[in-house]
């Protein structure tokens, strides 16, 4: 009888321990994802100020977030900075993640060029699964792009005879297709580590021709072929567009921060450019 009665009652205080434990487990968890969420939300606000210390504002068009900053006391009218981030700051729609610890921004913000080059700046999220024109990415967004650039020209004190772009690795793509998209709309373009859409050939450059280009890419880049740059120059030059190629043989794909900080040229001849 003894055995027996042993025999039910362990199996039964190891199922009551599995309970306990499993209960306790549950509430460890939900504490430990409480503790996380509110670690998050502080991360969250404290990038929120960053940003807003950058004197980057928040917009948005049509569902699509984006940051601007606009000079203070800008009286004149200014050049349009549109801005056009990688694939890796496509972190939901925080309005954020493209403009926190960005080379650009460090370059274009700092006091020195915001002395010399006062000027309008858009800098858009592009949303997961998406890309800025079209494949690889996802969907493009061509047209929410233009209409927030359209937004901005009406609120802001925009020169129309001075809107650049640029961008990184997915922007530089980016750059590159809107300039075929719209090639009578920007007065100069810089893209970097990028190059044409994979479904695409570079027979349609000769629409941005007349766009002048400057544009940059990494001889070791192994996240975008450097033949993705080589050969729309090519294509350019071949029709006498007005394009300059500076190529690092050195550097692979992280050239953001070198193009934007530590070429002295770039900024004064991105912001000499106007339409005639």
């Amino acid at each position: 009888m003894k055995k027996r009665k042993l025999w039910i009652i362990l199996p039964a205080c190891l199922l009551a321990l599995c309970i306990g434990l499993t209960v306790a487990n549950t509430v460890i968890i939900a504490g430990m994802k409480d503790k996380v969420a509110a670690l998050e939300g502080e991360v969250a606000s404290l990038e929120n100020l960053e940003v807003e210390r950058m004197g980057l504002l928040a917009g948005e068009y049509e569902a699509l977030p984006y940051r601007v900053y606009v000079p203070e006391n800008a009286g004149a009218k200014l050049p349009l900075l549109l801005y056009l981030h990688g694939a890796g700051s496509r972190q939901g729609d925080d309005n954020r993640r493209q403009v926190i610890d960005n080379s650009f921004f460090k370059a274009i913000l700092s006091e020195e060029s915001l002395a010399a080059y006062p000027c309008v700046i858009l800098a858009p999220q592009c949303p997961q699964g998406k890309g800025w024109v079209r494949q690889p990415w996802g969907p493009g967004i061509a047209a929410q792009l233009m209409g927030m650039l359209e937004q901005a020209c009406a609120e802001y004190p925009v020169d129309r005879s001075r809107i650049y772009i640029t961008g990184v690795s997915m922007g530089g793509f980016g750059t590159w297709g809107m300039l075929r998209a719209y090639p009578d709309y920007f007065a100069a373009a810089v893209p970097i580590c990028g190059g044409w859409d994979l479904d695409d050939d570079v027979a349609l450059a000769p629409a941005m021709k007349d766009v002048p280009i400057w544009a940059f890419h990494g001889a070791l880049d192994m996240t975008v072929p450097v033949e993705r740059t080589r050969d729309m120059v090519k294509a350019l030059q071949a029709v006498g567009g007005d394009i300059q190629y500076t190529e690092y043989p050195d550097e692979y794909h992280g050239i953001a921060a070198r193009v934007y900080n530590e070429e002295p040229e770039l900024f004064p001849w991105l912001f000499a450019q106007a339409k005639k």
